[in-house]
């Protein structure tokens, strides 16, 4: 089923077990927030869910009244808000046809403690982490997609430099500390490379390096200020911003090198492009009559337009290339790019910026 306008009514069952009240609270919320479920009591829906929550398991049941099949049922092992997540998952991409993304998290900067430091949340706001104690700036966090590692930036020595934090064992490393600008990493399609903006050869350019470190290869040969790389969801392009024509615009060039080509997104400031895992948008910031708001440009088609006129910075797409995560004016909001309705994304802190969603 393709949700495009109104949401799909769902009777979420109350669950079984000494846990079951907690779970459905936590799928009721996953569901409501997908913006695209209806979540009802009862009644006389097409799909009616429940589930038994025992210690340790969920076992979701979805019935669907249009098929005479029988109900769909399955078993997730692990801690609670995990599989309650899990099963929401499941859910919707059978009422909806949509992948859920109730199991991401959110990488972003807060400046809740005075300082610009990098954090981690689950997409429901819960289990807010706060990964540096710098004192100093973090910057443009980007998942691994293998979503075991985050690549950031910091001036904890007191100029930019690139870090990766492994998130296990909550271990970071120095990978790109040339003399110059150090910034705006992202990890490449199979978690081997890093796209980034460099000036040690003069003004910011973009270049590729190995993850673990070692030799950079030069991609933009120009006089601008070229940043904010990000890769195609096949590694063959990368998406930056560049002021090569004046003003900040987008341009993609070939991973190989080459001649790179303007994005003409029809806005005059066109900035912090993210490319959809399906290929098919890129989202970006546009600045229109001084405030930004969010963009999504088309490749096939080479159209663009603009999701909403509220504000929003930073934009970063879910796995499923319909939802984003934006931050306006200090708090991260969730947008359904289809629809363009928008929730706020609760993550307990102030003065957020620069989401970046999980694989």
């Amino acid at each position: 089923m393709e949700v495009t306008g109104g949401k799909v009514a769902v009777a979420l069952l109350p669950f079984s077990g000494p846990e079951g009240p907690k779970a459905h609270a936590i799928v009721s919320a996953d569901l409501t927030r997908t913006l695209l479920i209806q979540v009802t009591s009862g009644g006389r829906e097409r799909f009616e869910a429940s589930a038994t929550v025992s210690s340790g398991s969920l076992t979701g049941r979805i019935v669907d009244r249009h098929q005479k099949t029988p109900p769909m049922e399955r078993t997730f092992v692990g801690n609670l808000r995990r599989i309650a997540h899990e099963f929401s998952d499941m859910v919707t991409q059978q009422v909806t046809g949509v992948s859920g993304f109730a199991t991401s998290r959110v990488a972003f900067i807060s400046q809740e403690t005075g300082y610009k430091e990098l954090y981690v949340v689950d997409i429901d706001g819960a289990n807010a982490q706060r990964l540096t104690a710098d004192r100093s700036i973090s910057a443009h966090p980007r998942w691994s997609h293998d979503g075991a590692r985050l690549v950031y930036t910091s001036y904890r020595s007191g100029y930019p430099d690139v870090y990766i934090v492994k998130l296990d064992k909550r271990t970071r490393s120095r990978v790109a500390f040339f003399p110059g600008i150090n910034s705006g990493a992202a990890f490449s399609p199979d978690d081997l490379t890093l796209a980034l903006t460099l000036s040690k050869d003069g003004n910011p350019e973009i270049y590729l390096m190995p993850v673990d470190g070692g030799a950079p290869h030069r991609l933009t040969r120009n006089r601008a200020t070229n940043t904010s790389p990000c890769w195609s969801p096949d590694g063959k392009e990368i998406v930056y911003t560049s002021d090569e024509r004046g003003s900040v615009q987008l341009f993609v060039i070939s991973a190989e090198g080459g001649s790179a080509r303007r994005l003409l997104t029809g806005n005059a400031y066109s900035s912090e492009p993210d490319w959809s895992p399906d290929g098919k948008q890129i989202a970006y910031a546009a600045r229109i009559a001084g405030e930004f708001q969010i963009g999504e440009y088309a490749p096939s088609a080479a159209t663009a337009v603009v999701l909403g006129s509220e504000g929003g910075e930073d934009p970063s797409w879910t796995r499923n290339s319909r939802h984003l995560v934006f931050a306006r004016k200090g708090s991260l909001y969730l947008m359904d790019s289809v629809t363009r309705q928008i929730v706020l994304l609760p993550a307990g802190l102030s003065r957020c910026s620069e989401p970046s969603v999980s694989p």
